[in-house]
């Protein structure tokens, strides 16, 4: 069940803490396998995993965590950039005792907190798995990030919800599941708050100014076993960048058709079992 861990937040001022919402499923009988991590995208929760963490859960510990900025997450905007994401998820591990190395998997923004990670504390990272993440977006996926930060300059975060669906869930799942389209707005809206989504996307959409933490050159120094899967019309993190990202890291690629960027909702049980297969290799 969701619960909040209280970590150092060094932004506040020396000694202040925040704290972390998270949610923790330990399997019964435990297994013996080391937990998995999830961070999710920049406006999902604890609830965007919901599909997930019972399946997953079954087999392994799995720790799901809403980042700063994310849902009801309470720590410092002043500093929402990737190597404070780092520090923090380092400082949830420790506040909450588990076991290291862990297994990383992260979707698209969360993809970025987790190969931060795995390049700068190679010694918490037995094996990742990103989703949705590239080595560079093209220029229409610059367009489209572009796009999402007019729409937040208007103040409104149902605006940025409705413009951004459709450019990051692909076209057969939108028109298979219309119903849900409002209740995945209302979910943006209701969960987050607009200064914790306005300040990921100030702080994280664009490429970093210190060139140490673009994809780039982070997966050049990612040592642990890597999958990068890909949807076949993603428009953000592009089929041949994705390829490009896991060659880099000396990891596997996977596409998987028809789906879009959302590929652990739209293809929720493919993901998980390439997930689990890659967890479980020799």
């Amino acid at each position: 069940m969701p619960a909040f861990a209280t970590v150092p937040d060094p932004v506040h001022g020396p000694g202040s803490t925040g704290r972390i919402r998270y949610d923790l499923r330990q399997p019964a009988p435990a297994t013996g396998r080391p937990p998995l991590v999830l961070v999710g995208g920049m406006t999902q929760t604890l609830a965007s995993w919901g599909g997930q963490l019972r399946p997953l859960s079954a087999t392994r510990p799995v720790l799901a965590y809403e980042c700063r900025g994310q849902g009801a997450t309470e720590l410092d905007l002043r500093e929402a950039d990737l190597p404070r994401h780092v520090e923090d998820l380092v400082a949830l591990l420790e506040a909450l005792g588990l076991p290291t190395p862990v297994d990383l998997c992260g979707f698209s923004f969360g993809g970025r907190v987790c190969l931060a990670v795995a390049a700068t504390q190679p010694a918490l990272a037995r094996r990742l798995v990103l989703s949705g993440v590239s080595t560079g977006r093209g220029v229409v996926g610059q367009l489209i990030v572009e796009g999402w930060l007019a729409a937040l300059r208007t103040g409104d975060l149902e605006a940025l919800a409705r413009i951004s669906l459709p450019d990051i869930v692909g076209p057969a799942y939108l028109e298979a599941h219309a119903h849900l389209v409002e209740p995945m707005v209302r979910a943006v809206v209701e969960r987050n708050s607009f200064a914790g989504i306005d300040a990921l996307f100030h702080q994280t959409l664009r490429a970093p100014s210190d060139p140490a933490w673009t994809n780039e050159a982070m997966a050049a120094r990612v040592q642990c076993p890597t999958l990068v899967l890909g949807g076949e019309l993603d428009r953000l993190a592009p089929p041949a960048e994705v390829r490009d990202l896991a060659e880099r890291m000396g990891g596997r690629a996977l596409t998987i058709p028809g789906a879009g960027h959302t590929i652990p909702i739209e293809a929720a049980e493919r993901w998980r079992e390439a997930v689990l297969e890659h967890l479980d290799a020799p």
